[in-house]
């Protein structure tokens, strides 16, 4: 059952291309068919392919005593990075009563065989894997825009599509299997928003700012086990997840600035025997500035809450930090700091990222520690536009894992390849 939902978690990863492209790519759109009455289908797409090589050291503590071996400490793949391939159709209707009509589907494929040399098999079996994690209309008029179905959620959205290892590798998530899409600085920065289901709603643009309201599917809240006990999972639904964006955008000479505040609130109860209807929340806030003038841009962002967890948000088996082994919210929070310069057709960029999670305080009174403390990394990388449909990409990334019983490990992570857009 973990290893099913783990599989879930890294197939979320997979639709990380939505909103840049959405924004970016049907801009740039090679085909574009006319239908009657002034109707338009337009494909959009990309393929990325990359070569990855990663060593991980031993599990050891603060003074380099080797508490664990790892066997798998290194290994080289040639797969997708953080975003996956895509090919897309979008549909935009004539203005209907002063109403513009669009509607998106996209298909998500990844490339690698995922360690074994046949891949017609199950994620975890060889094969390629291929989602949808985009399913959505839009309605465009003076009243602002409404969305309904599949998208990226708003909470700590921005916070992602502004990482630049969104157009690279970052860090690995698991090189044993090779399967899903690589992590960036998921982890390492911001926790991964996810897509889901939703009515969105957001406010016309008024001179640069706007105010977006989502009522979404809601989710489970789980967390880990207290030094092997029973995990605690909070899956009794009976309200949706609220997600709120504030964003102002504002173009200047030589340069422009965007800004954002995000925030997410949910219940859920627990159906255990031992926890009857126990009710739990995921509360939690996120925001960053990413600003340019001239070759220099510079972003950062960060998010806190509780029940929100450090790797990907509420519902983390790989993680289990959103809360205690009977149900208690961790407070969890992060931060990224990022600097690029571009010389002609060259971007290079540096980044660091940090996530933490407290113990409660039941945790702490009874001496529960194997949990995570805390995951951080650097990532440098140049980025070179070919032209403006083909990129080569090179990045290295140093990153630890820190645990509260004062055992870490740390990676270093090389990767090289190409991405191709139309």
């Amino acid at each position: 059952m973990k290893k099913t939902r783990l599989s879930s978690k890294i197939m979320g990863l997979l639709g990380l291309a939505a909103l840049v492209l959405t924004a970016g790519a049907p801009a740039q759109a090679a085909f574009v068919v006319g239908g009657e009455n002034g109707w338009q289908m337009t494909y959009d797409g990309m393929i990325n392919v990359f070569a990855v090589y990663r060593t991980q050291d031993n599990l050891q503590d603060s003074h380099g005593n080797v508490s664990a071996v790892n066997l798998n400490n290194q290994g080289f793949t040639v797969r997708t990075g953080l975003l996956p391939s895509i090919f897309a159709f979008n549909v935009k209707s004539p203005t209907i009563n002063g109403v513009d009509y669009a509607a998106r589907i996209g298909l998500y494929p990844q490339i690698q065989n995922y360690g074994q040399r046949t891949g017609f098999g199950t994620h975890y079996n060889g094969g390629t894997t291929i989602d949808i994690r985009e399913v959505f209309f839009t309605a465009d008029g003076k009243f602002g825009q409404v969305l309904a179905g599949r998208a990226l959620n708003l909470y700590q959205g921005k916070n992602i599509l502004s990482d630049m290892t969104l157009f690279g590798v970052g860090v690995p998530l698991d090189m044993g299997s090779g399967g899903g899409t690589t992590l960036g600085h998921i982890g390492y920065g911001y926790a991964f928003p996810s897509f889901n289901s939703q009515f969105r709603y957001t406010t016309p643009d008024m001179s640069g700012l706007k105010v977006a309201f989502a009522i979404c599917e809601p989710s489970r809240i789980s967390g880990s086990s207290s030094n092997g006990g029973a995990m605690f999972d909070a899956t009794k639904l009976n309200q949706p997840r609220f997600e709120t964006e504030i964003s102002y955008a504002k173009a200047y000479t030589g340069g422009k600035m965007t800004a954002w505040l995000s925030g997410m609130y949910q219940e859920a109860k627990s159906i255990g025997l031992v926890s009857m209807n126990r009710k739990v929340d995921s509360l939690g806030g996120a925001g960053g500035v990413s600003a340019s003038f001239g070759p220099f841009e510079a972003t950062i962002s960060g998010y806190g809450g509780r029940g929100i967890g450090t790797l990907f948000i509420q519902d983390d088996d790989f993680d289990g930090n959103a809360l205690d082994g009977i149900g208690n919210e961790r407070t969890s929070y992060g931060g990224l700091a990022q600097a690029m310069y571009t010389i002609g057709k060259v971007k290079l960029g540096a980044q660091y990222g940090m996530n933490y999670a407290d113990r409660t305080d039941y945790e702490t009174a009874n001496g529960y520690n194997a949990h995570v403390k805390s995951r951080q990394a650097v990532t440098g990388g140049v980025y070179y536009s070919v032209n403006k449909y083909l990129q080569l990409v090179g990045e290295y990334s140093w990153d630890r894992t820190s645990y509260y019983n004062d055992l870490r490990q740390t990676g270093n992570t090389f990767s090289l390849g190409t991405i191709f857009v139309w």
